[in-house]
């Protein structure tokens, strides 16, 4: 599958196929300065917020409980099962910047499980 991917390079100004030795370029996202809000949601059972829409939010991490069972999320705020999110087993961390971060979300686990959810504008 990776011979099947190429990059634009500005240099040569040709196609290069890439590979372990050539990789496609990494974008970092500048993050200094983000100052993170801290929360807990308990998990009901049912498909329930996890955050809110904010324009201004620049990243989201949630991290499910060591001791948690499996878990999941939804990015885009739909409604969310176990089998059709982003899954979460016990110990995971998931972090979302940019544009991403941005759209409400919603979240599914077993009744009184937890995600601690941090957020950064």
């Amino acid at each position: 599958m990776a011979q099947d991917i190429a990059y634009q390079s500005t240099v040569r100004s040709s196609t290069i196929p890439v590979s372990e030795a050539k990789p496609l370029p990494v974008v970092l996202t500048n993050l200094t300065g983000t100052a993170l809000t801290r929360s807990t949601v308990t998990m009901s059972g049912v498909s329930a917020e996890l955050v809110p829409a904010d324009a201004a939010r620049r990243i989201v991490i949630v991290s499910s409980s060591r001791s948690n069972g499996d878990a999941a999320f939804d990015p885009t705020g739909g409604t969310c099962a176990l089998d059709a999110g982003i899954a979460l087993s016990g110990g995971d961390t998931v972090q979302i910047t940019g544009k991403e971060a941005q759209s409400a979300m919603t979240q599914i686990g077993a009744n009184g499980q937890k995600l601690t959810v941090y957020v950064g504008a």
